[in-house]
């Protein structure tokens, strides 16, 4: 057993546990997702009960690209955009253990998401069409799934919208 009151395994220990990191200090859990700077966009509002991640202009995960980023967390700690409001029409959440916010997501092009839950773990994308709504709920309170609506312009009712499925841009694109 390794005595704590030795200054040496104490520092030697702390030093190799901390070249590890924390899960927060990984890049993909850290970086909020980034509004296009410019261009055609449309309004997306995610729900979700765990983290939903995105990487826009991207039909593959890699969290290293331009504006990739967390853009709901339900759990502390990590990046968010939590809350953010577009005006959109407004929406009745089932749960409270749910976070939501709204943000623009350029259109004409793919954009992957990556959604982590309590026992889930999805990769999807679809794209957007300038000027239009969409609202994409990610929950796994009673299944593991993902849904994406079209909204109608001002009213709470939307059409599903498919999902393509997506995968890592490369082995290591996650982190």
């Amino acid at each position: 057993m390794i005595k704590p009151s030795h200054p040496l395994i104490c520092l030697i220990l702390l030093t190799s546990l901390t070249g590890c990191g924390a899960l927060t200090d990984v890049r993909s859990f850290s970086t909020p997702y980034s509004t296009p700077p410019g261009g055609e966009t449309a309004r997306l509002r995610v729900i979700s009960d765990g983290m939903v991640r995105g990487v826009p202009k991207y039909d593959c995960v890699n969290f290293r690209l331009p504006g990739a980023g967390v853009m709901v967390a339900e759990r502390d700690g990590f990046a968010n955009r939590n809350g953010e409001t577009l005006g959109m029409a407004p929406v009745q959440r089932d749960s409270q253990a749910t976070v939501m916010s709204e943000l623009l997501v350029p259109a004409g092009q793919p954009i992957a998401f990556h959604y982590l839950g309590n026992r889930c773990y999805n990769m999807f994308s679809f794209v957007p069409e300038a000027g239009m709504d969409y609202e994409l709920e990610a929950a796994g309170r009673y299944k593991c799934g993902v849904t994406l609506k079209r909204m109608a312009f001002g009213k709470i009712e939307g059409t599903s919208e498919p999902l393509g499925e997506s995968k890592l841009c490369n082995w290591g694109d996650n982190f």
